[in-house]
């Protein structure tokens, strides 16, 4: 199937560009054009194979420059869209059969490249010294993926990791409570969740509807250099279609999904480019409202399907180019979810099965806006990006548990009745009566995060010995945290009205951080490249809270303020040496550096040597190789690494288990490989296999008496499996006018648990499961129907566990077998 080897910026046919290009084989020549005028070029490598291009030197518009490589070739060009296809030239005298072609995805092998942006600046993705993953749009609306939990089989590397209040994002094994390790890109935005009551912003990330997708960037390794500190252990790009200048379009898809185990549910989306003014200004406009049916039944409260979700939103996007240098991109963003209860079930209870004592319903509203402006000179282009968003959400959990644990609480009761000494017998049935009366509960937690950010950059174009990345970055966020312990109706497991406050805190967040960064290249000879990088920040932060209601089961009181505030500044830097082997052979070497402030827990009653927490950073040491072969129908890549994470910010909790805390956990090691294999057209088949190893450990033992959770030298990282892999295979055929298609997917996630080693009671077993999935397509020129069936075997995977404070144990698992029909009519 043809796929683009590049694709970037405003693409008009009056820019000319100097070029400068020996002869060389057909492809390479394509692919540098490409590059150089931010065009995109579709080719098979089957009809380049074997031919030379002839020298192009001079200023020229891609168009001519095109029409020059091709002269004699027995090739021409045709617009399709925005793009350029090569094709052979028409016979003089075809015959019957020659003169009907078959689609050209049914014939062509696909591109030996595509342009990625990981860099900050276009460069193809073999020859990108990163290691890194790339998912196109059309895959993921084929296959249904709106969500990245779905997504995440095509995503190698990329674990998510599931909790009460929503996903974290674990690249490389980098694990751990705090700001994000892993960052989270929606084009030029940096995203990521509310600091809450236990430091982590981390634990949730905010999620978009993977709609209207161009593509996905998936960066693996510490991106500290041009990403800043969110991403230790790399990068998340979601890349979104911008307008089309040149022509009108649209399309309308509706989906019905049914669970098994679980109800039915549907969706519809809408898609619309608007030419305003030909090559100068258009509008994109998407609409959607998702439905997901529920699979989970609480036995305790009688009620079936309780995690039931849905999504809405809107995004607008206008595109105003009104001459070949300059670009500006608007959007704005509205999304609304709800979900009505965690997706999780209990170990006692059995897969999609919980014994929840209160219903933890989750409600959020994303609001997004951002511009994007561009220059282009002739030698470098000027990026100036600014975004606004705010997340309102309420999330909340199941609080029952901790009401049981500490029931019994000697504490508990002395400061119920505020005593300094033990409680007797009838202060005992007191207390419990108390807790009786208030049980159960859920913890509602009403936010709101709002983040401002700035950034300009400017990055050399071209295809010279020397290359270059500089910019400034500036970020402002604001969060708000109104923590309630609440008493539920235990016959429903709703709020009860007017509210039954156990205990009640906020928690006020303020994060300034601003940084300096760039990346300079240079060619040493004809094939070897030298990069140095650095990114120089600069962070204030500020962490404050208090009580209105003190908790006397949990330990609050009345009277309790903080107000702190810590700086960061320092240096993130990276080393590189890539080394082209060959035409299809690419290696590199690196060393990199990846950063993450420190701050204060606001937590009553901690030690005052635990209050605060260091700073951590990670240095990775990595080699890779990327290759090609059989006319790139073959590619191969691999990277093996280690990384040294020093002062590491780990979650762990009070005794009681009603609070959770961030603390430095000293050292650990991580050492892993990542490979993936593709072959195409393969007895007509596209094959693809990926496989990730983690070896991730503690280098110093880890004890405290103040804190539960922590291990010693040579235990294993929580949640991290040594080993993960999946693969596909698809076929594509002719129909008559129609095209099929058949793909089967397989995944398989590796053993991990949920604490360091056995001697810790939520030392829980996770993971060894394999999950299979199927699509059938067909196509037409305007229209397409898919259908998709997601874990075929219905296994009830343990993704992730924890417990839940004193109550059972929470599974977050897969979905059970799903099927989903969708049809699209595109105009």
């Amino acid at each position: 199937m043809m796929a683009p080897v590049a694709a970037a910026g405003a693409r008009k046919p009056a820019a000319a560009y100097r070029f400068d290009m020996p002869a060389q084989p057909l492809s390479q020549a394509l692919n540098k054009l490409a590059v150089r005028s931010d065009r995109e070029i579709l080719f098979s490598p089957v009809l380049t194979r074997a031919r030379l291009s002839p020298p192009l030197i001079g200023v020229f518009t891609p168009e001519e420059a095109l029409r020059r490589l091709l002269a004699g070739s027995g090739l021409t060009v045709r617009t399709d869209g925005r793009s350029f296809l090569i094709v052979p030239a028409p016979r003089p005298a075809p015959t019957v059969e020659a003169s009907a072609p078959a689609p050209p995805s049914l014939v062509a092998a696909p591109l030996d490249a595509v342009l990625v942006t990981a860099l900050r600046r276009a460069s193809l993705a073999q020859q990108t010294p990163i290691s890194m993953v790339v998912v196109s749009g059309e895959d993921l609306s084929r296959m249904g993926m709106l969500d990245l939990e779905k997504a995440a089989p095509l995503l190698p590397g990329l674990k998510l990791v599931s909790t009460a209040f929503g996903r974290r994002l674990v690249l490389r094994g980098v694990y751990g409570a705090g700001e994000a390790t892993t960052g989270l890109y929606y084009d030029e935005t940096s995203m990521t969740g509310p600091v809450g009551t236990t430091a982590d912003p981390g634990v949730m990330i905010p999620e978009l509807a993977l709609v209207d997708v161009d593509r996905i960037e998936l960066l693996r390794g510490p991106q500290g250099t041009l990403y800043g500190s969110g991403a230790m252990g790399g990068a998340l790009r979601i890349l979104f279609k911008r307008p089309d200048l040149n022509a009108n379009g649209g399309a309308v898809s509706a989906s019905v999904v049914a669970a098994a185990h679980g109800g039915q549910a549907g969706g519809v989306t809408g898609t619309l480019n608007t030419v305003v003014i030909p090559d100068v200004l258009a509008v994109r406009l998407t609409a959607y409202d998702q439905r997901q049916p529920g699979v989970i039944d609480n036995v305790r409260l009688g009620l079936s399907d309780v995690d039931a979700s849905r999504i809405q939103g809107a995004r607008a996007l206008v595109l105003w180019s009104p001459n070949e240098r300059f670009s500006a991109l608007l959007s704005a963003t509205h999304q609304k979810n709800h979900r009505d209860d965690i997706p999780a079930w209990n170990d006692i209870a059995g897969p999609w099965r919980t014994v929840h004592a209160g219903r933890a319903p989750f409600d959020g509203e994303i609001d997004l806006a951002s511009s994007t402006l561009r220059w282009r000179g002739d030698g470098a282009e000027v990026t100036a990006a600014a975004s606004w968003y705010r997340w309102r959400l309420t999330r909340r959990s199941d609080y029952s548990g901790v009401l049981l644990g500490e029931r019994e609480s000697a504490t508990g009761c002395m400061r119920y009745f505020s005593i300094a000494s033990a409680c007797d017998v009838a202060q005992v049935q007191g207390y419990g009566a108390y807790v009786d009366s208030v049980y159960p509960a859920i913890l509602n937690q009403p936010a709101t995060l709002t983040a401002r950010i700035q950034e300009v950059r400017a990055a050399s174009t071209g295809e010279g010995a020397f290359s270059w990345t500089v910019g400034v970055y500036n970020e402002v966020r604001l969060d708000h945290i109104d923590s309630q312990v609440r008493h539920v109706d235990p016959a429903t497991g709703a709020l009860v009205e007017p509210a039954v406050m156990i205990g009640r805190r906020s928690i006020d967040n303020r994060l300034r951080q601003s940084a300096v960064f760039g990346e300079a290249s240079y060619a040493v000879g004809s094939a070897t490249r030298l990069t140095f990088g650095g990114r120089r920040f600069d962070y204030d932060k500020r962490d404050s809270g208090q009580v209105q209601v003190p908790n006397v089961v949990s330990g609050t009181w009345a009277g309790y303020a903080i107000d702190q505030r810590t700086e960061e500044r320092g240096w993130s830097l990276k080393a590189l040496v890539s080394h082209e082997l060959s035409t299809d052979l690419f290696a590199y070497a690196q060393v990199s550096q990846g950063f993450r402030p420190g701050g204060v827990n606001v937590v009553p009653g901690l030690p005052d040597a635990l209050a605060a927490y260091r700073s951590d950073r990670l240095t990775n040491y990595e080699l890779g190789l990327k290759t090609q072969a059989a006319s790139q129908r073959l590619t191969a890549n691999i990277a093996l690494y280690q990384i040294d994470w020093r002062d590491m910010q780990y979650a762990a909790q009070t005794q009681n288990r009603a609070f959770s805390y961030l603390t430095n956990i000293g050292a650990s090691r991580i050492r892993g490989l990542e490979a993936e294999v593709a072959a195409r057209r393969l007895a007509g088949w596209d094959l693809a296999a990926n496989l990730t190893l983690t070896d991730a450990r503690l280098t110093a033992d880890q004890v405290t008496n103040a804190a539960i959770g922590l291990g010693r030298a040579g235990d294993r990282l929580p949640t991290v499996p040594r080993l993960a892999a999946s693969g596909s295979v698809e076929r594509r055929w002719a129909v008559g006018t129609l095209e099929a298609s058949l793909r089967l997917d397989a995944s398989y996630a590796g053993i991990a648990r949920a604490a360091f080693n056995p001697d810790n009671p939520d030392y829980l077993k996770m993971g060894g499961y394999a999950v299979f999935g199927a699509n059938a397509g067909l196509r037409a020129s305007a229209w397409s129907v898919d259908l998709s069936i997601d874990n075929i075997l219905d296994r009830a995977g343990r993704a992730s566990a924890a417990r839940n404070t004193s109550g059972p144990i929470e599974y977050f698992g897969v979905a059970p077998r799903t099927l989903r029909l969708q049809v699209e009519r595109r105009f």
